[in-house]
């Protein structure tokens, strides 16, 4: 068994290591996510046909990773009292409630957008396009917002 200082030693080396290498890691997503966005004539549609978004793969040396840049993000959760919740109210009409729970304010049933989305053409059928734009995350620029993920675990040889 090693001596506690030897261990706190080493523990304190690796913490210190791993938040280099995170942040490290950070710009190199970051870059890699200007690099898909930059590249969007080679995207393509996701294997699932379900599923809104397109893939992108970035390619080392020997390996590819997929990147995958998903549809525009469904809102989690919004204020009772606010003009969101309105404009969703009457887009979904006596359905909100298959969409949506109260909390302190209301707060998304589903953690998967592409079950919402079912959901919606479900249930709303001509009305779904209308409903899930009012539902959309939007920044401050009225934008909707939009994950990017990089599957590091799915990285595969290059393929030509």
């Amino acid at each position: 068994m090693r001596p506690v200082k030897a261990l706190v030693d080493r523990g304190l080396e690796i913490v210190a290591d791993q938040a280099r290498l995170d942040k490290e890691l950070k710009k190199i997503v970051a870059e890699l996510e200007a690099h898909g966005l930059n590249n969007a004539a080679q995207h393509e549609d996701l294997a699932d046909a379900d599923r809104d978004g397109k893939r992108w793969f970035a390619k080392g040396s020997e390996l590819e990773v997929p990147m995958i840049f998903t549809a525009d993000k469904i809102v989690s959760e919004f204020v009772s009292k606010s003009p969101k919740r309105v404009e969703i109210e009457q887009a979904a009409g006596d359905f909100f409630r298959h969409f949506f729970k109260p909390v302190n304010g209301f707060a998304n049933l589903f953690k998967d957008g592409k079950k919402f989305r079912a959901q919606a053409q479900e249930l709303l059928g001509d009305k779904a396009p209308a409903f899930i734009t009012a539902c959309l995350a939007r920044g401050k620029d009225g934008l909707p917002k939009s994950d990017i993920k990089i599957q590091w675990a799915d990285a595969k040889e290059v393929q030509s």
